[in-house]
């Protein structure tokens, strides 16, 4: 007797719901839900709770202004991926994975907060007649905040080392998101003051009051303005050192990048170095080792219209437009980020 379920191909062949109901494409489904739901718990300072007290309770009991099924339902998905664990009749306790989750918590608030909903409109953001104008939509405030935690476990390290070596007299945040950067850089040198720069109003008002509420708004201003675009003023005119993380490839494509680099150097006249860093496109298809946000990242630009450069793209762009590269840190996080020290070539 024939088997039902072979068939002629691979695409004729009927799968029995045993087949499929579980396993590692129901993982994938459960995955996306558990992605949503580590973003949400970081929104709601679940996990921030969890991380310091090790449990928080099955529900709204710890949190009345919260809905008691939401909660659960949050915490349900994360038990299914081991980042909690529901007791019976207890707390909801750190699960195995949870330390991971958690040092990871900004890559999923950037992604799922911050642009979930390109992926949900790809097949309309698919057809090029649909990509004209503004097509779509980012939360930028949860970007530059998802950005921010990302960048604390490694990159800030780099600028923070590298500002001790040499401190700056004043620095232009370029892209300035949050402003949590010119903050601590003000809180380090108590001499520097600073000027930030962002196009999306959300962080400037982000930045604004956070740089408020530190009690810094004597020494550091935050202007709303398009990096692309800078013309020289009397903020930039005393910048000796230039700060750009994580939305370099925002110069692309190349002919671009090259006119914005050298027109940073108009903008900001007496800048003695330029420290970028950002991420870099890979070339490999992607497999088991693949890294978290490559996928994301990648995908989120692609879905925009954003070139993203590969490494060696970068240092031409570097040499073209007038600055020299001193020198390139790799970073692990994120992961295929790369951390330039730029000066303004001689002549």
């Amino acid at each position: 007797m024939s088997n039902p379920h072979e068939a002629s191909s691979p695409h004729e062949r009927v799968l029995a719901p045993a087949d499929w109901t579980t396993g590692p494409v129901a993982d994938l489904y459960s995955s996306y839900v558990a992605a949503a739901a580590l973003s949400a718990a970081q929104e709601l300072g679940l996990l921030d709770e969890l991380a310091e007290q090790g449990k928080t309770s099955y529900g709204n009991g710890d949190h009345p202004d919260l809905d008691d099924g939401v909660v659960r339902t949050i915490l349900r998905a994360l038990h299914w991926a081991g980042v909690v664990v529901i007791e019976e009749d207890g707390p909801v306790l750190t699960g195995p994975r949870f330390a991971e989750a958690y040092a990871a918590r900004g890559y999923f608030y950037w992604l799922v907060k911050g642009c979930g909903e390109l992926f949900s409109i790809a097949p309309q953001v698919a057809k090029t007649e649909n990509r004209v104008g503004d097509f779509y939509r980012r939360d930028m405030r949860a970007v530059a905040i998802g950005s921010r935690i990302i960048g604390e476990e490694e990159v800030e390290r780099l600028f923070d080392q590298v500002l001790a070596d040499r401190p700056p007299r004043k620095v232009a945040d370029l892209g300035c998101g949050s402003g949590q950067r010119l903050i601590r850089i003000a809180g380090n040198h108590p001499e520097a003051s600073g000027v930030g720069v962002d196009i999306a109003r959300a962080s400037v008002q982000l930045a604004s009051e956070s740089v408020a509420d530190a009690g810094l708004a004597d020494r550091i201003t935050i202007h709303r303005g398009n990096v692309l675009e800078l013309d020289p003023s009397p903020a930039f005119a005393d910048v000796d050192t230039i700060t750009c993380v994580f939305m370099g490839h925002d110069f692309w494509p190349y002919d671009s990048c090259v006119a914005t680099l050298r027109a940073l150097r108009a903008a900001f006249p007496r800048a003695e170095r330029l420290l970028l860093c950002d991420v870099v496109r890979t070339t490999e298809l992607p497999g088991p080792d693949t890294t978290v946000f490559t996928l994301g990242f990648e995908g989120v630009h692609a879905l925009m219209g954003d070139y993203l450069p590969t490494l060696d793209e970068w240092r031409q762009a570097f040499t073209e437009s007038g600055w020299e590269c001193r020198t390139i840190h790799p970073t692990v996080t994120p992961p295929n980020g790369h951390f330039f020290e730029l000066v303004p070539s001689a002549g």
